[in-house]
C-alpha cells in the first residue's frame, strides 16, 4: 500500500471509531469516552480529532482521570 492510502484508511477508521464511540446505546459521558479512547491506545491528539475537542482539553480529562485513579 503507499502513503496515500493508508492515510485514506487510517482517517477511514478514526471516523468509524468516532461513530461507534458515539452511537453508545448506554450515551457515554465525555470523560468515560476519553479514558476509553486512552485505554486503546490513541494518542490525546487522536482522542482530540475523533471527539471533536482540542487537545488541551483532552489533557486535561486525562490528568483528572489518571489523579482520580491515584486516589482509589
Amino acid at each position: 500500500m503507499d502513503t496515500n492510502a493508508l492515510a485514506q484508511t487510517n482517517r477511514l477508521l478514526k471516523v468509524i471509531v468516532a461513530l461507534l464511540i458515539r452511537g453508545d446505546d448506554q450515551q457515554m459521558s465525555l470523560k468515560q469516552q476519553i479514558e476509553t479512547l486512552n485505554a486503546l491506545g490513541m494518542r490525546p491528539k487522536e482522542i482530540a480529532e475523533i471527539l471533536g475537542k482540542t487537545g488541551t482539553h483532552i489533557n486535561k480529562e486525562l490528568s483528572g482521570i489518571r489523579k482520580q485513579k491515584e486516589r482509589k
